[in-house]
């Protein structure tokens, strides 16, 4: 879980201020390689964001940072669902490389049964 350039600190600044993101972490080809400008950075909230501020927020962002996001959001209960569907999606994004932004990774994996 290393620090990258200006993007994942620009995100998370944003992210900052959304109320209800108990978590929030940059996954997917991002994470394995912060080089890649192609792609669109892959991020995954949880909690229980007002939907329409936060794809405001992230919107802006996209503008001032100069890449796409693709944001992804799932209450916690939620999420814990799909673990137990075995969402392959769900499981390589939490099991892969991973940048958090909000809250503590070891926190999160708690909260949601210890997936890992």
């Amino acid at each position: 879980m290393k620090r990258t350039d200006g993007v994942t600190e620009g995100i998370e600044m944003t992210l900052e201020k959304v109320p209800g993101i108990q978590y929030a972490f940059i996954y997917g080809s991002f994470a394995e390689n912060p080089e890649d400008h192609e792609r669109a950075v892959d991020i995954l909230v949880l909690g229980g964001p007002e939907l329409v501020e936060m794809d405001e927020v992230i919107s802006k962002a996209e503008g001032k940072i100069g890449r796409s996001f693709l944001t992804t959001s799932f209450t916690i209960r939620e999420l814990r669902e799909r673990i137990k569907l075995k969402d392959e999606t769900i499981l390589t994004a939490l099991k892969g490389a991973k940048t958090m932004l909000i809250g503590d990774e070891k926190e999160m994996e708690a909260a949601l049964g210890a997936q890992g």
